[in-house]
């Protein structure tokens, strides 16, 4: 089941390239890098953790293949996630609702396919 939690990480890391947020009928659209230059410094940091995180995974399973490693890297791209959501304001979120695009919902997939491969990896 350890290809579940490298699809995931893959899937989280491919919906950071393509687009997050788009407006004007896709004529505006911002990636996971466009994001980073957004925001405060922590904000930043926090963006480039989920990539960071889904990369790292990646790597991790190929070449450590250690489950605490695949965990830290899991947890890491979940929590700049959340950190980004959280310290975004209620009506930032509520714009940014009607703008979500296709990169999103492949972070938050690869995120859950993610959990369920490493947990059923499991020894």
């Amino acid at each position: 089941m350890s290809y579940l939690y490298v699809l995931g990480m893959a899937i989280t890391a491919i919906g950071f390239f393509t687009p997050i947020f788009s407006a004007f009928g896709r004529h505006i659209t911002m990636n996971g890098f466009d994001l980073v230059g957004k925001g405060d410094s922590a904000m930043k940091i926090a963006v480039l953790l989920i990539f960071a995180g889904a990369a790292a995974g990646i790597i991790f399973q190929f070449f450590l293949n250690k489950s605490l490693y695949k965990l830290i890297a899991l947890v890491v791209t979940i929590a700049g996630g959340l950190y980004c959501f959280f310290n975004t304001n209620d009506f930032g979120i509520k714009i940014a609702g009607n703008f979500l695009d296709i990169g999103f919902y492949m972070i938050i997939t690869g995120w859950c396919i993610g959990t369920v491969g490493f947990l059923f990896a499991r020894k």
